[in-house]
């Protein structure tokens, strides 16, 4: 939290620079007063905190103090700063518009997480920890007893996993399906054991190798089964910038990208896909997609909350068109145009 309000206080010295008085008072004023509100807090609640504040203009010269402090209903991901005429609540409204929930189970020997991905977002619900000794090389008896006190062992942290998986998946009434990941044979030793709950164990739609039981884990889970969630919006991301970064390095000469070269695209009629980020603003993206339907190209909207979003922006400039003809085409009718003067 003192992170954030210095970052403030730094945003209220670059807001001085502001040439209408009325707005550099009115931006600086919001400023201060969030500033006095963040103070008293030591760190953000778990799930995160959004800030709406600014002055509301009732009539010319008359204006009320809005200010809005949101615990959002799950973890947000991001940090953003924003400035402007309007309140940006897209972050909090896909939130209430996410869709169905997957669970992921990435188990090792004596290590556990537990996920659940949701839209276009996923995270950790729990960590499971438990003690399971490897393999004893001792010979007689004792190679048979030790033995035994692994699988023993083992099979307590099954039953752990499988009780805190069924207290955080059967609470999730949108629950569309379960993955299972992993090294080793440990996850189907897991599912073998059977103390997860039948309604879950009905549910498990794949089971995947995974490198470890952590958060890198659980991406590897997600990306190895994405045939079986492809409708989810994180996956559907991850798979279009994984089209896009194939065609810029296998086939350059289909695709091309920047706002003016897929505008060229779309008017040229060579543009087959053509996919933005979702920061490029809703004009232009109500524009590409009147024009894209009325030449049955098809648009790919990658949501601003996830990360791919930002590595469209940075690399590609927010813009692509994957084409159904090579880009010289382009250049080639603009060369023969005859634009009349």
């Amino acid at each position: 939290m003192p992170d954030v309000v210095n970052m403030l206080r730094q945003e209220w010295a670059i807001a001085g620079n502001i040439k209408d008085k009325t707005t550099r008072t009115h931006v600086q004023s919001a400023l201060e007063r969030i500033i006095n509100q963040l103070k008293g807090m030591n760190k953000a609640p778990p799930n995160g905190l959004a800030v709406f504040a600014g002055f509301h203009m009732k009539s010319p010269g008359m204006y009320d103090w809005v200010m809005y402090m949101i615990i959002p209903p799950r973890p947000i991901s991001t940090f953003k700063y924003i400035c402007d005429q309007v309140f940006h609540t897209e972050i909090l409204e896909q939130m209430l518009n996410v869709g169905s929930a997957y669970g992921i189970i990435v188990i090792e020997r004596g290590e556990a997480v537990i996920a659940i991905l949701r839209g276009n977002y996923w995270e950790v619900a729990k960590h499971v920890e438990f003690y399971v000794p490897g393999k004893h090389h001792a010979g007689g008896q004792s190679s048979v007893r030790f033995k035994r006190q692994i699988e023993h062992l083992a099979d307590v942290f099954y039953k752990m996993v499988a009780e805190e998986a069924n207290k955080i998946f059967l609470n999730i009434p949108d629950l569309k399906g379960i993955i299972v990941a992993g090294p080793g044979p440990t996850k189907e030793d897991f599912l073998k054991a059977d103390y997860l709950d039948y309604r879950l164990k009905s549910k498990v739609i794949a089971v995947v190798d995974a490198c470890c039981a952590n958060e890198y884990g659980v991406v590897e889970a997600i990306k190895r089964a994405w045939k079986h969630i492809r409708d989810n919006e994180y996956v559907r991301a991850k798979r279009l910038m994984e089209l896009i970064t194939y065609y810029a390095i296998k086939k350059p000469d289909m695709i091309v990208y920047g706002r003016d070269k897929v505008w060229e695209a779309v008017n040229a009629g060579i543009a087959q896909t053509v996919i933005v980020s979702e920061n490029v603003g809703e004009e232009d993206i109500m524009k590409l997609m009147l024009e894209c339907d009325n030449r049955n190209i098809k648009l790919e909207v990658i949501p601003s909350s996830v990360e791919e979003s930002k590595m469209l922006e940075g690399t590609f400039g927010g813009y692509v068109a994957i084409l159904r003809a090579p880009s010289y085409l382009i250049e080639q009718d603009l060369e023969n145009l005859d634009l009349g003067y």
